[in-house]
């Protein structure tokens, strides 16, 4: 007996499902007590991230009554037996061509997601990093076993996760950590404006305006409306803060 393993392939019947309709799912939506294949990884909804991470807890042949609890929509239950596992694999057994294929597949699934389940995103994207960061340090790897080009790939690849992580915890409100992913971009002699634009703003929600100022400032902000925008959003808040300060040491020292 085992379990399924995050990169398997496995055989499920799936029966008695109740209230999926008020959710979007591909790997609920039969009926009836049919066979279905379930490749671990590839869920782009809620409720089938929530099937997968479920079946990762399953036995062969084990048989379980499955619920996932949703405040706003209702609970969604279903009965669900693993019948066979094929592929199993793990992490520490792929190569690095199929480490970055994965990581491709990861960051894409979040991309598909990001919109509607932002947070699910977040897992993907986290996943996807975690994948690259198992051959860490990337700029060690040898070119004449990997190839000078995987390498290049990985590590640009890498960076746009992290972008795409840094825009997920925007969405949060979680800016401080924001600048603790971009903290790359300090030693980048040319940093991209996106990364340019999340790093500023999040140093302008946390109240740090000359920071942010002199973030936007590395680049020819002028070429982005966007960092233009912002660049003025932080002098006239900044302006307003100074005056609200010396407004406040005034009364306290009429």
């Amino acid at each position: 007996m085992e379990k399924p393993s995050e990169l398997s392939r496995c055989l499920v019947t799936i029966s008695d499902v109740s209230n999926v309709e008020a959710h979007e799912s591909s790997y609920l939506g039969g009926g009836s007590s049919e066979e279905l294949w379930i490749t671990m990884g590839t869920a782009l909804t809620p409720v089938d991230c929530y099937v997968e991470l479920l079946l990762q807890q399953m036995l062969t042949n084990e048989q379980s009554k499955c619920t996932i609890s949703s405040a706003k929509r209702g609970d969604v239950t279903f009965i669900m037996k693993l019948v066979r596992i094929e592929g199993q694999k793990y992490y520490y057994q792929l190569t690095v061509p199929e480490t970055l294929a994965l990581a491709k597949q990861y960051k894409e699934n979040g991309v598909k997601m990001f919109s509607k389940y932002p947070l699910f995103a977040h897992a993907y994207f986290n996943q996807a990093v975690k994948c690259l960061l198992s051959w860490s340090p990337i700029d060690q790897l040898d070119p004449a076993i990997e190839g000078a080009g995987t390498i290049e790939e990985m590590q640009s690849l890498l960076e746009t996760l992290y972008l795409n992580i840094a825009a997920c915890l925007i969405k949060q409100n979680r800016f401080d950590e924001v600048l603790h992913v971009l903290r790359y971009t300090d030693q980048q002699e040319h940093p991209s404006p996106k990364a340019t634009y999340r790093k500023a703003l999040a140093q302008f929600k946390v109240k740090r305006f000359t920071e942010a100022l002199a973030t936007l400032e590395r680049i020819d902000y002028a070429s982005s409306k966007e960092c233009v925008a912002l660049h003025a959003q932080i002098i006239q808040t900044r302006q307003q803060e100074d005056s609200k300060y010396s407004s406040m040491v005034k009364k306290m020292f009429a």
